[in-house]
C-alpha cells in the first residue's frame, strides 16, 4: 500500500466512528455515512493502485501534493522551484567542452543544471539524428 494515502484513509475512518456516537440517526444522517464510506472506499482503492493518486500524467503513481495544481509533489517541486534557464548563446557543445575540463560540478555553476542536461542529452546522440536547431551532419554512405 502507498503510504501516502494514510493520511486521507484516517480522516474518512475518524468521521466514520464520529457517526457511531450519535444517538439520533435519520435519513440525512444515513446519507452522510454513505458518503463518507464512498470516500474511505475511493482512497482504500487510490491505495491500491486501482485509481491514480493525482492528475499527473507524468507521475501517475507519484507522491501526492495537494497544493499543487494536478496534485503531483514531483511537478509541484519543479514549479516552485523553476531550473535556471540555458543561458542565451551557449552551444551544447561549449557545455560538453568545459564539463570535461572542469567536471559537472563547475560546469552546473558556470552553466545550470538545464543546460548541462541538455548537453549530455544531444551529446549521446549519432551524428545524423535531427536536433533542434542543428542541422544534421551528412552521411560518408553512398546512396540507397
Amino acid at each position: 500500500m502507498n503510504p501516502d494515502f494514510l493520511p486521507s484513509l484516517q480522516v474518512a475512518l475518524r468521521a466514520l466512528g464520529e457517526f457511531a456516537a450519535r444517538h439520533d440517526v435519520n435519513d440525512s444522517t444515513l446519507t452522510e455515512i454513505a458518503t463518507e464510506l464512498d470516500r474511505a472506499r475511493a482512497v482504500v482503492a487510490s491505495a491500491r493502485g486501482n485509481a491514480r493518486a493525482n492528475r499527473c500524467v507524468r507521475h501517475p503513481g507519484g507522491p501526492v501534493d495537494p497544493t499543487a495544481q494536478n496534485g503531483c509533489l514531483l511537478c509541484g517541486t519543479a514549479q516552485r522551484r523553476p531550473a535556471r534557464p540555458v543561458p542565451e548563446g551557449v552551444r551544447p557543445i561549449e557545455v560538453l567542452r568545459f564539463l570535461e575540463e572542469h567536471g559537472q560540478d563547475a560546469a552546473t555553476e558556470r552553466y545550470g543544471a538545464q543546460a548541462v542536461t541538455r548537453a549530455l542529452a544531444l551529446g549521446d546522440r549519432h551524428p545524423s539524428t535531427q536536433r533542434p536547431g542543428i542541422p544534421a551532419q551528412p552521411h560518408d554512405g553512398g546512396e540507397i
